[in-house]
């Protein structure tokens, strides 16, 4: 019997998660262009237990996670972690959104931002 399932999938002999680098090998910094963020992440697939690694120079950027509403804003009412010494590795723990943004001067006006969904990994049996 072979279950086939779509998403994030562990076989029972490995439960190996993946280290995402945020923007790739452009870091973390000031957008390209307007989206780049969110380009970069459409693409991937993100499961509970992946890691989200934010490569940037302290002083210079912030990794802070928010709410929905201040992503929309750019502003920081309902913040969550909020990282500022350099590089930084984020775990997704549940499933759901996720939203982060960097909160040093206009940075998140500008798109340093982005939005994923993580979603519950699977088991397939062969």
């Amino acid at each position: 019997m072979l279950v086939m399932t779509t998403g994030c999938i562990v076989s029972p002999v490995s439960s190996q998660k993946t280290l995402h680098i945020v923007g790739d090998s452009l870091g973390w910094i000031m957008p390209k262009y307007t989206g780049f963020y969110n380009d970069w992440a459409k693409n991937r697939k993100f499961c509970v237990g992946d890691q989200l690694l934010f490569n940037s120079i302290p002083g210079l950027n912030t990794v802070v996670q928010v709410e929905k509403e201040d992503y929309d804003h750019c502003s920081m009412k309902y913040t969550l972690p909020e990282y500022f010494m350099g590089n930084t590795i984020f775990m997704l723990n549940k499933p759901g959104d996720y939203y982060f943004i960097s909160s040093v001067g206009t940075h998140c006006e500008a798109n340093q931002k982005f939005k994923i969904t993580a979603t519950e990994t699977t088991t397939q049996f062969f």
